[in-house]
């Protein structure tokens, strides 16, 4: 049966009560280090969450993705038709777009990391075909990226034809950081932005602006007095910081796909293969331990000094307990009479506690009777009633649970 997670108290958080430092004033010292050690604590935790939300976030390193466009024909002789009944016999060609990652330089075979697909690096990839749509139907094939589709190292269309066909092939990026476009081209101007970039920094870059031009208010530091070019990019003279994350959606679009133009060729050979290669800066998460430097063993240290600490709660807890035991076994064993009586006290005003009874029931059957003389009356009923409340400590159990207790 599992235990609960039950929070120890140490004893670095008991204090001492107030009323001590009237009677011993080299306690205030002790009070005072007590408050250094929050602070100092605070800090600590400060700092620890800080390194492991650092920890936390993945460090991307940069590769080069090659990207390789070519195609196969088949049965391009004269005596195949296009209309032919069987596809093994009609003139056909296959499309072929497939993409592997560049080895940087130095990289051995035994270090090289794990191989990389190359549909990992693509949300989506749209292929158009110049021909007429009459004869071949739809000219257009699209894959987009859904959930539990397999990874693959290309992409291949196979279509009936006699004859070259231009395409146009368009590949919708997938990078680890979403990344835009600014989209007024005054704006990248005035922040100096070229290409692709994120939301933080293309915050980050109007930051830098506002302050190199002193545009923010002295008086309410919230308000962006604009200058001659954020007004035109902005039209408002007066822009709020809290403003800024609207004009996100404005200022930011989607960075356009990578676009390929390429022939499909049929005649003189089987095969075919574009002129050029195309290469791709792609980002990958980096799981090398030698870049996360001394700050990867932290966690592990963490976790170390966390257990050192429940193992020093629960041995403090088992000390206290075996001090509880050794003097209840001290003071019987000095004098069992008085021990047990003053332990059949202790459980007599417990047990009157849980009932409600602020009174033994000897006592009160004693007080009962007296009252009773005192007033003329006859306490005989209710003295019989405490009475027969008082005989459960008779009962055979009773000896029992004694020698139970003190075993």
């Amino acid at each position: 049966m599992a235990t609960p997670n039950i929070k120890r108290k140490r004893l670095i958080d008991k204090s001492l009560p107030p009323k001590i430092e009237s009677y011993i004033p080299e306690s205030r010292l002790f009070m005072q280090l007590q408050a250094l050690e929050r602070k100092l604590d605070t800090k600590i935790v400060r700092k620890r969450l800080e390194v492991q939300e650092a920890l936390g976030k993945p460090v991307f390193k940069k590769r080069v993705l090659r990207i390789f466009v070519s195609n196969l024909a088949a049965n391009q002789d004269s005596s195949s038709s296009v209309m032919s009944n069987t596809e093994a016999d009609a003139p056909s060609w296959t499309l072929r777009v497939e993409g592997r990652l560049v080895d940087p330089p130095g990289v051995q075979q035994k270090t090289r990391a794990p191989a990389h697909k190359f549909s990992e690096f693509l949300n989506a990839m749209t292929v158009e075909m110049d021909r007429s749509t009459e004869l071949y139907g739809e000219n257009t094939v699209q894959w987009r990226r859904g959930v539990g589709v397999a990874e693959v190292d290309g992409f291949e269309i196979k279509r009936r034809g006699d004859e070259d066909v231009r395409t146009r092939i368009m590949l919708d990026l997938r990078t680890a950081t979403d990344r835009f476009n600014v989209n007024p081209p005054l704006l990248r101007e005035l922040l100096d932005i070229r290409g692709p970039i994120t939301k933080a920094t293309f915050i980050m870059k109007l930051w830098q602006y506002i302050k190199l031009n002193g545009l923010q208010d002295s008086d309410d530091p919230d308000q962006i007095r604009c200058d001659a070019g954020l007004l035109q990019v902005f039209n408002m003279p007066v822009i709020s910081f809290t403003a800024i994350p609207q004009m996100l959606q404005t200022c930011l679009v989607r960075p356009d796909p990578l676009i390929i133009e390429y022939t499909v060729r049929v005649h003189a050979g089987e095969y075919h293969m574009a002129q050029y290669a195309f290469d791709v800066e792609v980002e990958l998460e980096d799981y090398s331990p030698v870049t996360a430097g001394p700050l990867a063993t932290i966690q592990a240290r963490n976790r170390d000094l966390a257990s050192i600490d429940d193992q020093l709660a629960t041995q403090m807890q088992e000390i206290h307990n075996a001090r509880g035991k050794r003097d209840f076994l001290r003071n019987f064993a000095e004098d069992p009479v008085a021990f047990i009586h003053r332990w059949i006290d202790n459980q007599t005003k417990d047990l009157e506690v849980i009932l409600g009874d602020r009174r033994h029931a000897l006592e009160a059957a004693i007080g009962a009777i007296m009252a009773g003389e005192e007033s003329g009356t006859s306490g005989d009923a209710e003295a019989a009633k405490w009475l027969k409340d008082s005989a459960l400590y008779n009962e055979a159990w009773a000896s029992e649970a004694v020698i139970h207790y003190l075993g």
